[in-house]
């Protein structure tokens, strides 16, 4: 006796009406519950991108601190350094080792005015 079957190999099954409703209503409630828990998962990505975005800003104010550390180091070194107290000594300070001179120039002045002098003229 030859058995028919359907598509793809698979017997159809005749269920009653009761547990056809029953099926349609249980998967309706499923959809139902999936739906929160889709959009709980869409916002917890959307989330996520913000605390990757967050993480990578921070990373960048590290690097640029730490840059920003390593100069102010180096200047503290030099500040710290015989070099830098002779610089200012002479440059700044103008003063002078045994036996050497210091020659200043002059510095020329404007001559003064007052403002309401070119106001009268």
């Amino acid at each position: 006796m030859a058995q028919s079957h359907a598509p793809h190999g698979f017997d159809r099954i005749s269920l009653p009406p009761a547990v056809n409703h029953l099926l349609v209503w249980f998967s309706i409630g499923a959809l139902l519950l999936a739906l929160p828990l889709a959009f709980n998962i869409a916002s917890r990505l959307q989330a996520e991108a913000r605390m990757r975005a967050e993480v990578e800003r921070m990373t960048q104010e590290v690097n640029a601190a730490e840059t920003k550390l390593a100069g102010l180091r180096a200047a503290l070194g030099y500040a710290r350094s015989e070099a830098f107290a002779e610089e200012w000594a002479r440059v700044r300070a103008r003063w002078s080792k045994d036996g050497e001179v210091i020659v200043v120039p002059p510095m020329m002045r404007k001559p003064s005015h007052l403002w309401w002098e070119s106001f009268l003229k």
